[in-house]
């Protein structure tokens, strides 16, 4: 719901609280009745305005991120052939998947599965 008719909704309830409060205070029972009326008016309508905001907390926002990430290196880049560690075959990108942040190969020929280590840099 729009937040200004919320905003007005609010304002009526806490209108219709303070007005039920003064009809209460003057001790007529006519006006008794009226101001519990009131109050039990305001608090109904402060009630509505709470689940509504409660019920539109809960749900689920589609959040949509892009990343554009460019990764260039201090030195220079050779490429290096993929060997598997059974057999020797070669192992291509389409052989490798990601899981749980690690890199897992499998050998198209001999059908071994290893992770890849990256080398030390040093």
């Amino acid at each position: 719901m729009n937040k200004i008719v919320l905003g007005i909704l609010i304002v009526f309830g806490l209108g219709l609280l303070m007005l039920g409060g003064l009809f209460l205070s003057t001790g007529y029972l006519n006006d008794i009745v009226m101001g519990a009326l009131m109050l039990l008016a305001g608090f109904g309508i402060l009630f509505y305005v709470y689940r509504l905001e409660k019920i539109e907390a809960a749900k689920p926002t589609l959040v949509s991120q892009t990343f554009n990430v460019k990764m260039d290196g201090s030195g220079k880049f050779e490429d290096k052939e993929m060997k598997c560690r059974s057999c020797g075959a070669p192992i291509t990108d389409k052989d490798l998947k990601v899981i749980q942040g690690g890199i897992m190969a499998t050998c198209p020929y001999c059908g071994a599965v290893f992770a890849m280590q990256e080398a030390p840099k040093w």
